[in-house]
C-alpha cells in the first residue's frame, strides 16, 4: 500500500475499527443490563476464555486477552465480588492463582453468548458472509503485522 500524504483521520483503518470496536462494546454492555447479567464486555472476555476451559491462571487469561497483569487482577476481583468467578491457589506453587467459573456463571453461558451472537449479528447486518470472513482474516494480518 502506498503511504499517502494527505491523511485523514476518518479515512484511519486505525480509526474506524476503534469506532467499531467501542460500538460493538457498548452494544453488548446494553445487552447484558437490559437482560439482567452484571456482565460488562472485558468480564465477558474472561468468561469467554474460561467457557473454553475452566481452570485457567490469572497469567494464562492475561495473555489470551492481550492484557496486563493489574487489569486482569482487579477485572477479576470485580467477578469474585459478583459471584462470577473464584480465585483458588495453585496447588504444587502458591504464587499461582487459579481462577475457575462459579455455578451461576456455568448456568449463564448459553444466555450469554447468545447475546453475544446477537451483537455479531447486529453488527454484521446487510454484510456478506464471505466478506465477514475476509474482514476477519484481514483484522487476524492486522494483529499479526503489529505484534
Amino acid at each position: 500500500m502506498k503511504l499517502d500524504s494527505n491523511y485523514k483521520l476518518d479515512d484511519s483503518i486505525g480509526y474506524k475499527l476503534f469506532h467499531a470496536s467501542r460500538l460493538m462494546n457498548n452494544r453488548i454492555n446494553k445487552y447484558f443490563k437490559e437482560n439482567d447479567f452484571p456482565v460488562t464486555y472485558e468480564q465477558w472476555q474472561i468468561l469467554s476464555r474460561l467457557y473454553e476451559k475452566d481452570g485457567l491462571t490469572q497469567n494464562q487469561i492475561a495473555e489470551l486477552n492481550e492484557k496486563d497483569q493489574p487489569s486482569v487482577s482487579r477485572l477479576i476481583v470485580n467477578m469474585i465480588n459478583r459471584g462470577l468467578v473464584i480465585r483458588s491457589t495453585h496447588p504444587s506453587d502458591a504464587r499461582i492463582n487459579i481462577i475457575s467459573l462459579t455455578e451461576q456463571a456455568k448456568e449463564s453461558e448459553e444466555k450469554l453468548k447468545i447475546i453475544a451472537n446477537q451483537t455479531i449479528q447486529d453488527a454484521t447486518k446487510g454484510i456478506d458472509p464471505e466478506e465477514v470472513t475476509k474482514c476477519l482474516r484481514m483484522l487476524d494480518q492486522i494483529r499479526a503485522n503489529l505484534k
